[in-house]
């Protein structure tokens, strides 16, 4: 769900973005004062920014994700104002040219860091094979076992993962090695699959007819709307492969679920308050729904009975790029239902006692 602070943020960029896009192309607004490309650098350069920073920043994010903002309202401002009136402007070229410079120098420390460590890493993430089950989590984990972690790592890890999922997990075994655990698919009694491949089909269709439309507007913009179509197929092959590959895992002490690429979450099963089966399940408010972690796939016909297990505290759920969220309850379909609902249902009144 978009927070009110998010919403606003967004309704008041979408007013500048077509108030200003109306200025320079509307013949009744003709001729423009001189000073309204000035006004217009203001509104993307100062103006947005600042709403970012007090609706949103300020409150979740590191300060360094203001200069994002800024390149972005950049790349708006290119946009809008016919280069013929922004040629006099040259010196934001240099402006952005120095953001960027920041953000590579920024990334090539944090990447000198990852290597000059990289041996450490790989021991560790070999080491965790027998005790952590996802290759996600393994490769925090060994990350985080020798680096301080920072949302730029975290995004690194959602990207490593990406590519793995996407390009090396076909010819792995079934399902993770994990003797002393017991599995639990969630994905073939739902044709979640299907629904995915669909969108697939469609996204390659709608990416070819999209890069000629846009190649012959601007070929710059057909070569940027490939790229993201591109990363977006293998967000969603890697998505399909890690709901193949990542079953629900219960071992001896935790319960770790992980719904493709999207979200994860491991509890300690001394955590666990309770486990119902529930009918039409539903919500009364959004902080309820804030507060529930969703790990059901989407499905053409749904069922409608599902599982509720219930934390004593709230446990921090972990979705792509690093985000989190707190949650006190879980909601789940695996294939096996009943036996899930057995195993862990005993596990929780063994802990009880």
């Amino acid at each position: 769900m978009v927070s009110k602070s998010k919403l606003s943020l967004l309704s008041f960029f979408v007013l500048i973005i077509v108030s200003n896009f109306l200025i320079y192309r509307l013949e009744i607004m003709q001729p423009l004062p001189d000073g309204i490309v000035i006004a217009t650098l203001f509104d993307f350069l100062i103006f947005i920014p600042l709403l970012a920073y007090l609706l949103v920043i300020r409150k979740r994010y590191s300060l360094k994700y203001l200069s994002i903002v800024v390149i972005f309202g950049y790349g708006f401002v290119n946009l809008i104002v016919p280069k013929s009136q922004l040629s006099s402007y040259s010196f934001l070229n240099n402006l952005l040219i120095a953001c960027e410079g920041v953000f590579v120098i920024l990334e090539l420390y944090i990447f000198y860091k990852i290597v000059r460590k990289l041996p450490k890493i790989i021991k560790k993430y070999r080491e965790n094979k027998s005790e952590i089950p996802y290759f996600q989590f393994r490769l925090e984990k060994a990350m985080t076992f020798k680096l301080s972690i920072s949302r730029i790592q975290e995004i690194i890890v959602s990207e490593l993962t990406v590519f793995y999922y996407a390009l090396f997990s076909w010819n792995r075994k079934k399902y993770l090695d994990q003797s002393n655990s017991q599995l639990f698919t969630y994905h073939k009694k739902t044709s979640a699959i299907a629904l995915y491949i669909m969108l697939i089909h469609a996204l390659i269709l709608e990416s070819v007819g999209f890069h000629f439309l846009l190649h012959s507007w601007k070929p710059i913009f057909s070569v940027i709307a490939l790229i993201l179509n591109v990363y977006a197929l293998l967000i969603l092959i890697a998505h399909i492969q890690a709901i193949r590959n990542c079953p629900f895992i219960v071992t001896g002490q935790s319960l770790h679920i992980q719904i493709g690429m999207m979200k994860q979450l491991t509890v300690s099963l001394d955590d666990i308050k309770s486990i119902v089966y529930l009918k039409k399940p539903g919500v009364s408010s959004k902080n309820e729904i804030k507060e529930v972690f969703n790990a059901i796939l989407p499905d053409f016909i749904a069922d409608d009975s599902i599982i509720e297990i219930e934390f004593f505290s709230k446990q921090q759920a972990k979705f792509m790029y690093g985000f989190k969220q707190n949650v006190i309850k879980l909601h789940l379909r695996p294939d096996e239902m009943e036996k899930f609902y057995e195993l862990i249902s005993s596990k929780v009144n063994c802990k009880s006692k």
